[in-house]
């Protein structure tokens, strides 16, 4: 028996998702409800009603008369959305929920050489775990919301910052560690980030202007 598949409308909203996050629909870009239907094969109908969910999400601007578009972020915004990463991330951890976060799990990021595996990619995972856990839709709704915008930003910190790997294997490895540990490398990881806010949406509206050329 084959299994049931699932509706053009789910498809299409976790593809673009997706592709929101590891920003293959980068920022300042258009995204064309043609194109997009025809990459995913699907009709253009089910691709229109997920770009305009995400519109009401946030992650998109519906310019009329021009079409769909990436949201850029400014400075202010990308601090906001790490400082909001920061706090939803706390209250996952907080030992008074209900659900508490178990130690994570050895990934591979634990036994592979530097380089051999996004440290961007590890640590969302790692974050996703942590809210996922607490068993809090709306948490875990807003949370994944703002990791989507943040995504395209996260990719270009290794442009800015130093030892991705060693960060990334530091947190995957926070498991161990004393609460207070983990929390401090929590805050000094999203501290770093907030500080460079101004350089990060510099590279995103850099990246938004090589798009019109």
């Amino acid at each position: 028996m084959a299994e049931p598949q699932a509706e053009p409308f789910h498809v299409a909203l976790s593809a673009l998702r997706e592709r929101l996050q590891n920003g293959t629909l980068a920022p300042g870009g258009r995204a064309t409800a043609v194109d997009l239907a025809d990459e995913l094969g699907l009709s253009t109908t089910p691709v229109r009603e997920a770009l305009s969910r995400l519109t009401g999400e946030g992650l998109l601007e519906d310019r009329r008369g021009q079409g769909y578009f990436v949201r850029l972020l400014g400075p202010v915004e990308v601090a906001d959305l790490y400082r909001m990463s920061l706090a939803q991330l706390l209250i996952a951890l907080d030992p008074r929920r209900a659900n508490r976060v178990a130690p994570a799990s050895p990934g591979p990021l634990d036994t592979e050489p530097a380089g051999g595996v996004d440290p961007v990619a590890g640590v969302e995972s790692l974050f996703r775990r942590w809210v996922a856990a607490t068993g809090s839709r709306p948490l875990y709704a807003a949370f994944r919301i703002g990791q989507i915008q943040l995504g395209p930003v996260r990719r270009l910190e290794a442009q800015l910052l130093a030892d991705l790997d060693g960060e990334a294997l530091a947190l995957l490895a926070s498991g161990a560690a004393s609460r207070a540990e983990r929390l401090a490398l929590l805050r000094q990881f999203h501290a770093v980030r907030i500080r460079e806010s101004d350089r990060l949406a510099a590279l995103i509206e850099a990246g938004a202007r090589d798009l019109k050329k």
